[in-house]
């Protein structure tokens, strides 16, 4: 017994290390992570009687005759590689601090940009270390011989079909040119542009430069959007070090070593990634005092994708409050909405159409897929018709998002508040939305990480973990849509909405929950007059506090799960289908 009991004597000596110096375990956990990468890069080489005919191979859903055994033994290996990279990842943050708890900046402090007096400990070669690792991952995607999503194949027929063709591509579907070399690759061939005016410009020069090679264009494509999301963390590191500094290597490794980030967005090429972009170049034109700049960077992010729009409000509003009077304030706003208006009706005159040019746009946003609004709609439906309960989800999901968004158009008083309303506003327009992808957290995480207050923090990763692992992996699986679609809901959307539930509950009554806290780390009639650890400090929670909060997490849990399985009539057959198997095994 001897060597367990030394093994973990050394586990927790190089744990109390690298609190102290973080520089090792990020080197160890950065190293391994590269190697999960790697195997991550090379999964397309494994997969059996994939048509290989077009360059990249696309992972997806398996053909007729397959054989499943070899695929779910595939599936198996690629599950376990994606829980230990997003092992390392919890580690990673964990050693640079970010999983503690920061005192929030004070909400009435009115210099924004002041820096923090604290000395740092951390060294220059600790920052080359987690900015060099970071780089590293993105050159491994950039080199990912496969994808999970053809977006990127949408994007450049929408830059050729402008480019090449001379047509609107709002308007106009690849269905009009089947002899373009990219006609076959991907999907939507028969959806037009649901994107803003700036993203056609940008993949109509792309495209352009690029010429008719698939492999040109797909490396040209895919350079540009990770060349773009290293330049987010260049922003990510400037504005996190204005805020406060020591908090730029948190925000980094928070979002530079995100698995999700790394294998559903950046080796996919999403054009989140240039939205975020322009969202950070505004942020950072505030913190510099370019207020109109900033208006025009984020008005750019809008025409890039429309859910950028909230977050250009709330940075109006804020940065009307801070101008010396009332004068100022009304020019201020009439000039930055001039700017947004003029800026948008000219993007968008060589591509008007009339009510069509946004018809796909309005198409695709009708549509429920794989979202708590489509579950909400299918559940409805079976009391009123499908026109009616679609109309009444959407209208009440609009209103929570407009109540939202003026909440925060009123509270917004500084660049904190404004960080938290924007990455706010990036998580839940997204989820408001009838038609949802994962990429679409992509502005969210990228906001959070410049704030990391511990609840909106926790539920970023939970989001984090649960699509990376349900939308890389197991929605690829050989099951049917109408399992798919409630087990998509429950994993995706389950864990980290229960989990910001119980944190904001245990937010909103911080007294009983101090009572309950003083409670459960009571040792005894002698420890009751204990002093209470500063606010700051971190406190390992007793045991019957874990009992309590795991406890509340899997009733909170089994609620969802309930209502889905009673939703679906495959899993309800699963799941009567196992209960006879377990009382045939308690009578057995």
């Amino acid at each position: 017994m001897k060597y367990p009991i030394k093994f973990q004597q050394k586990l927790e000596d190089f744990w109390q290390a690298s609190t102290s110096n973080p520089l090792p375990a990020l080197v160890i956990a950065g190293s391994i992570s590269l190697a999960g990468y790697l195997l991550f890069a090379s999964v397309a080489f494994f997969i059996p009687d994939i048509d290989r005919g077009h360059f990249p191979p696309y992972l997806a859903l398996p053909e007729s005759g397959f054989e499943l055994s070899s695929y779910y033994l595939l599936y198996t290996a690629i599950c376990l590689n994606a829980l230990t990279l997003f092992g390392l990842y919890l580690f990673s943050l964990r050693a640079v601090g970010a999983g503690r708890s920061e005192p929030d900046p004070d909400e009435s402090a009115d210099d924004e940009t002041a820096q923090s007096t604290h000395p740092s400990i951390w060294s220059n070669r600790t920052n080359r270390i987690i900015f060099g690792f970071a780089v590293l991952f993105h050159v491994l995607m950039f080199i990912t011989p496969f994808l999970l999503s053809t977006d990127i194949f949408d994007y450049i027929r929408h830059g050729r079909i402008f480019a090449f063709y001379g047509e609107n591509p709002l308007i106009v579907p690849a269905t009009y040119f089947p002899q373009d070399p990219f006609f076959s690759l991907g999907g939507w061939v028969g959806t037009g542009s649901v994107y803003g005016s700036l993203h056609v410009y940008i993949t109509a020069a792309l495209a352009l430069i690029a010429g008719d090679g698939v492999g040109a264009n797909f490396l040209l494509f895919k350079g540009f959007f990770i060349s773009m999301n290293l330049v987010n963390l260049l922003f990510i590191w400037k504005i996190a070090s204005r805020i406060k500094p020591g908090l730029e290597r948190k925000a980094l490794v928070f979002y530079g070593w995100n698995p999700f980030v790394l294998t559903l967005v950046v080796a996919n090429a999403h054009n989140d990634i240039l939205m975020l972009t322009l969202v950070l170049a505004g942020l950072l034109c505030y913190l510099d005092r370019r207020y109109l700049i900033g208006v025009l960077c984020l008005t750019a992010a809008t025409l890039v994708k429309f859910i950028a729009l909230p977050i250009m409000l709330v940075y109006i509003a804020l940065a009307m409050r801070k101008q010396k009077d009332r004068i100022h304030r009304i020019a201020f706003a009439a000039g930055s909405l001039v700017l947004a208006v003029c800026l948008t009706v000219v993007s968008y005159v060589p591509l008007w159409a009339g009510r069509e040019t946004f018809l796909y746009l309005t198409a695709v946003g009708q549509k429920t897929n794989f979202t708590i609004s489509a579950l909400l709609r299918d559940t409805a439906a079976d009391h009123l018709q499908l026109s009616l309960s679609n109309t009444i989800v959407q209208a009440a999901l609009a209103g929570i998002l407009v109540a939202y968004l003026i909440w925060h158009l009123v509270g917004v008083k500084n660049f904190t508040s404004l960080i938290s309303a924007s990455a706010g506003l990036a998580l839940i327009t997204p989820l408001a939305l009838f038609w949802f992808q994962p990429w679409y957290l992509t502005m969210g995480l990228g906001l959070v990480a410049l704030r990391p207050w511990r609840y909106m923090y926790v539920a970023a990763i939970a989001f984090s973990f649960s699509v990376m692992f349900f939308d890389s992996f197991w929605w690829h699986a050989p099951m049917s849509m109408d399992i798919q679609k409630p087990l998509r809901v429950m994993i995706v959307f389950g864990p980290p909405l229960i989990l910001l539930a119980v944190l904001k509950a245990r937010e909103a009554g911080p007294r009983a929950w101090e009572r309950l806290v003083d409670w459960t780390l009571d040792e005894g009639p002698e420890t009751g007059n204990i002093a209470k650890p500063a606010a700051a400090d971190i406190t390992d929670p007793a045991p019957g506090r874990l009992v309590a909060e795991i406890a509340v997490l899997l009733v909170a849990a089994a609620i969802p799960m309930a209502v889905v399985i009673s939703t679906s009539p495959p899993l309800r057959s699963i799941a009567g289908l196992i209960g006879v198997k377990l009382k045939l095994l308690v009578n057995f």
